[in-house]
């Protein structure tokens, strides 16, 4: 797990980190829980598939970025039944390109094409928001790490992760993710070493 701390806390972007314990992972249960049930009036629902994926895995880390972090592109997806109508546009080229376009409608960084919102008017389905996880490779290589995944938590998410770490050390983030990854036992002496880092913090 030293290795793990040491790669993060080296990977240009992230700032503070804390690994999560069992404690941890049941709020944001919670938290995840009451964002789904709050409808966007723009979007419909909302499925965090990342979130989803993070919390079932054997170890949970949150960590805030600066603005030099890469943030991940194309994990959100605007869906219509089983038709995509939209998506996240991370390139701001791009997303002044579709700006410009009548074709298109750009809520933040969030665009829409028109004729397929206007479709679906005709149909009873809301449109629900899917948030996809994202490989996150800088821990893959790693001995003993797999599967190893982020993903973007609901504003709920945000705060109490937010609330975790120390005032002066959110002063130039602007987000926060959650990474998920799965270790295998034999990297540690016994069963009940694996067990008490799964639910240990930094």
């Amino acid at each position: 797990m030293d290795k793990v701390r040491i790669k993060l806390n080296s990977t240009r972007g992230i700032e503070q980190i804390v690994l999560l314990n069992n404690t941890d992972r049941m709020k944001v249960i919670e938290l995840e829980g009451e964002d789904e049930k709050v409808k966007s009036i723009l979007f419909g629902k909302k499925n965090n598939l990342g979130v989803k994926q993070v919390l079932d895995c054997d170890v949970m880390v949150a960590f805030l970025t600066n603005k030099e972090f890469g943030w991940p592109a194309n994990n959100i997806k605007l869906m219509h039944g089983d038709k995509i109508i939209g998506g996240d546009v991370t390139d701001p080229v791009k997303l002044q390109e579709y700006q410009e376009h009548s074709g298109y409608c750009v809520f933040g960084n969030i665009v829409v094409e028109l004729d397929k919102l206007v479709k679906k008017g005709s149909s009873a389905d809301s449109i629900c928001m899917v948030v996809n996880p994202k490989p996150f490779p800088h821990i893959s290589h790693i001995p003993g790490i797999s599967d190893a995944l982020m993903a973007s938590p609901s504003r709920f998410t945000d705060e109490y992760i937010r609330s975790r770490l120390q005032p002066n050390s959110k002063k130039d983030c602007i987000g926060s993710f959650l990474l998920g990854f799965n270790i295998k036992n034999h990297i540690f002496a016994n069963p009940a070493e694996c067990t008490s880092v799964r639910g240990s913090v930094y």
